[in-house]
């Protein structure tokens, strides 16, 4: 040949020999990857005697027809393996698609044809491995269905964990998970509602405020649970008041007027518009000035010669007869209070004794003037006696009249 003949000739052979290379890169692929003889036997026989035809045209040097000829043969090479993947796709498809229909017949034989195609394809094998669970998913899935229609939430939890751990990718799972948590959320809100009033009805306030705090975490804003909080406040409100007119009556019987007024006191700090709490504020205001009063005579009954003091402590005594109901203690200091003013009211023969010049007299009753000896009746109590005389230091004392007491002497005796 020819040198620029032999040159075509060579470039001819290495383009054949580059698609003959493309040719055996492919079908390395098609047999290494796929089973061709189960579901393309015939077509890759074809593509077979394509390449065939090209080496016989390579042995006869026949380059330019052997490449072209090997081009045919890789064409139809690839269209067979696309030809392949796509049937391997879409049995795949198909296998899923049966899965999420609890469809085990179609799914199985959808994944067997997947790995016949393409054998030990592990999303085949993982496909055709759960579709042998679904006799046990789709009892399972039935079993939850009753157990929801029964509302054993306990029983549809368990239900679901063991389809969880058959099977957590199965259709429908998260769907029913969802629906699970729902209904597991509204039964505890329902639970803490009901658990809150009950603990209400029972007076344990702090368990029903926590219960209804409960059920607002779950439904923040629920007016149900608001409902309760506030009736929980005001029922807990209208117990500790209950319970503080009872801590003040019982301190009234006994006396206890100022652990009495405490319980109003602290009544009305919870609640200005208390009624009871005022008008028994209100009322101790003036019981307790009573009882003041006749605590302050009792303690120092001698003030009582006094006329005014004499005349208030009446006022008191009458005031203190008007007082009913107020229990033993305040009865018997009443009693005794009234004993001493019996006794305050009943003139005590007095007798002074003095020197006939010295000028006496008694402060608030009056002037006795000169004496040797002087009788006359006071009330009980305290008096002041005051002496004087030309040339000598006034004489001041003060004497308690008595009953039984001995004669009084008032004298001025120092000279100035």
């Amino acid at each position: 040949l020819a040198p620029y003949a032999n040159l075509e000739r060579e470039k001819a052979r290495e383009e054949a020999t580059v698609e003959l290379a493309s040719f055996v890169e492919l079908q390395a692929v098609l047999e290494d990857e796929m089973n061709i003889d189960s579901w393309g036997a015939n077509e890759y026989e074809h593509v077979k005697e394509l390449a065939t035809v090209a080496d016989r045209h390579f042995v006869e040097n026949e380059y330019a027809r052997a490449m072209e000829a090997y081009r045919s043969a890789t064409t139809a090479l690839k269209k067979l393996i696309d030809e392949g993947r796509t049937q391997h796709s879409q049995s795949i498809a198909n296998g899923q698609f049966a899965l999420d229909q609890r469809d085990e017949a179609a799914a199985t034989i959808a994944y067997q044809r997947a790995l016949m195609i393409i054998p030990g394809d592990p999303i085949a094998e993982n496909g055709r491995r759960r579709a042998t669970l679904l006799p046990k998913i789709s009892a399972l899935f039935r079993d939850l269905d009753r157990s929801l229609l029964r509302s054993d939430l306990k029983r549809a939890r368990t239900t679901l964990d063991e389809l969880q751990g058959l099977d957590p990718n199965t259709n429908g799972l998260g769907e029913a998970l969802a629906n699970l948590l729902d209904l597991e959320k509204e039964a505890q809100y329902n639970r803490f509602v009901s658990e809150g009033f009950v603990a209400m009805r029972k007076k344990r306030f702090d368990a029903s405020t926590s219960s209804f705090d409960k059920a607002l975490v779950l439904k923040p804003g629920d007016s149900v649970a608001i409902d309760g909080l506030n009736q929980t406040k005001q029922n807990r409100l209208l117990m500790q008041l209950d319970e503080l007119r009872s801590t003040a009556e019982l301190a009234k019987k006994e006396g206890r007027w100022a652990d009495a007024m405490a319980a109003y006191d602290q009544a009305l700090l919870l609640d200005r518009s208390v009624r009871y709490a005022r008008d028994g504020r209100e009322d101790l205001r003036g019981l307790t000035t009573i009882i003041k009063t006749m605590d302050g005579y009792l303690d120092d009954p001698h003030v009582l010669s006094l006329d005014e003091e004499y005349a208030k402590a009446n006022m008191t005594l009458a005031a203190a007869f008007d007082q009913t109901g107020r229990g033993s203690t305040f009865d018997d200091k009443k009693r005794a209070f009234r004993t001493l003013m019996e006794r305050a009211g009943t003139p005590l023969p007095l007798v002074l004794v003095s020197d006939r010049i010295t000028e006496v007299s008694i402060y608030r009753v009056g002037k006795l003037g000169t004496f040797e000896r002087h009788e006359l009746n006071l009330r009980p109590g305290r008096y002041t006696l005051l002496g004087s005389s030309d040339g000598c230091r006034d004489v001041r004392m003060t004497i308690v009249v008595e009953p039984s007491m001995g004669p009084i002497s008032i004298v001025c005796e120092e000279r100035i």
